[in-house]
């Protein structure tokens, strides 16, 4: 697969799954998209407290980079890199659902 090819591809993914701009740049000036997922959680001894999820991705040279932001904490060892943007979305589609959020 091209840079080019890969472009395009991220470029329809994140536009059908509700990705939107982050508001910055890598360091090498490609724009980060990110997604928000929110749900109320009943904690014991405490009552209701909402939980969020963010999903960041960019494409570095053609291949998609994500990490994963859990109530505000990113993972350390979360910064993944994929070989394609499908696989990247499907990725974090199961993250997403494994996490306990409606996609």
């Amino acid at each position: 697969m091209t840079i080019e090819q890969a472009q395009r591809e991220f470029d329809e993914l994140i536009a059908k799954n509700g990705f939107t701009i982050a508001g910055r740049t890598s360091d090498t000036g490609t724009p980060i998209y990110h997604r928000v997922w929110e749900k109320t959680v009943q904690v014991a001894w405490h009552g209701e407290r909402e939980e969020t999820l963010e999903a960041r991705i960019l494409l570095s040279y053609g291949y998609p980079l994500v990490t994963i932001k859990r109530n505000g904490r990113h993972d350390p060892k979360f910064i993944r890199d994929y070989s394609s943007p499908k696989r990247a979305m499907n990725a974090i589609r199961e993250i997403v659902k494994f996490a306990g959020f409606e996609w």
